[in-house]
């Protein structure tokens, strides 16, 4: 099954609940364009190597250019993961990241786009009001190149709580 954004999101009022999200499903979350001088900002803050903070330097070194912390690219594939997907799911927490692993170099002027599946689900065995979701997340740059995937475990809201009662979309209960 697959989906895009729009479809996944729909109405702001409509919270996505652990029993709404379905192994197997594949959304398309996007993309936006790394820019210099955003990759220079991020490193010289996070990352101060000169390959991602110094143009001329990095023209010498193995890449043949300036490129993107690998912890900057992981942070713009968030943005568009929660953009397109985690702000609309009952979200309590993410459990961990597993597997990250960078593939290739994403450069100034790249355009990075973000792929997120969910893996699988299960009711959490410490609290039946919640749920883990693992998911598998690619990020391919504009040429199609897989330049990052990891797989993350996040922690859900389940729409039947403990009390027996609904949560609804409006944040309103009902009794079952």
């Amino acid at each position: 099954m697959s989906q895009d954004a729009d479809a996944v999101n729909g109405d702001a009022d409509d919270a996505i609940y652990f029993e709404d999200v379905e192994p197997g499903t594949v959304i398309d979350c996007g993309s936006t364009t790394v820019t210099e001088s955003e990759v220079i900002e991020f490193a010289e803050r996070f990352d101060p190597l000169p390959m991602h903070t110094d143009p001329d330097a990095a023209a010498e070194g193995r890449f043949g250019g300036l490129v993107a912390s690998g912890y900057h690219t992981l942070s713009l594939s968030v943005r568009l993961l929660v953009e397109a997907v985690r702000r609309d799911r009952a979200v309590i927490a993410g459990l961990g990241i597993d597997d990250v692993r960078w593939h290739a170099p994403v450069r100034p002027g790249d355009e990075i786009g973000v792929v997120d599946e969910v893996l699988d689900t299960r009711p959490s065995e410490s609290d039946p009001e919640t749920g883990i979701i693992h998911e598998s997340i690619t990020v391919t740059n504009d040429a199609d190149e897989t330049v990052l995937t990891l797989e993350n475990h996040e922690l859900i809201e389940r729409r039947e709580r403990r009390d027996g009662r609904t949560e609804r979309g409006d944040g309103s209960t009902e009794s079952v």
